[in-house]
């Protein structure tokens, strides 16, 4: 029973996570990236589904039941779905700078992401013997 007691003890409790929290933390959300759309997404969506749920029934606190829901279902899916959509693009970005640095040759690449969350450049830099193929092509 003891070894039981350790364990628990060595667990942190919810009071202890809670204690991590500071309000400067509060301060950066704009900072992450999809954050800020997702937050405006889900307000939108909140009043939207809580005004008509209101509109409806006539009851205040299902409405706002409703719309609490809404907000919090709206601003996950929507986070999450831009996350996905940027781990993708920074996916191709790499595949791309890998596949140009192998072949030794290196290309333009100009990508930003959703509100410049990211943002890759490779610049062309044309071989000579490129150019003096595409020249002699030309004449």
């Amino acid at each position: 029973m003891n070894n039981e007691g350790n364990n628990n003890s060595n667990q942190p409790t919810f009071s202890e996570a809670f204690q991590t929290i500071k309000a400067e933390d509060f301060k950066n959300v704009g900072k992450i990236p999809c954050a800020r759309n997702a937050l405006l997404y889900g307000m939108g969506g909140a009043f939207g589904v809580g005004g008509i749920r209101y509109i409806v029934k006539r009851a205040v606190p299902t409405s706002a039941n409703w719309a609490v829901a809404a907000f919090c279902g709206i601003s996950l899916i929507s986070f999450e779905m831009c996350q996905m959509d940027r781990k993708s693009k920074l996916e191709r970005l790499h595949l791309i700078v890998k596949e140009s640095n192998s072949r030794g040759e290196k290309r333009r690449v100009d990508a930003q992401g959703k509100d410049k969350a990211f943002q890759v450049i490779v610049d062309d830099i044309p071989s000579p013997a490129k150019n003096d193929n595409d020249q002699s092509l030309n004449k």
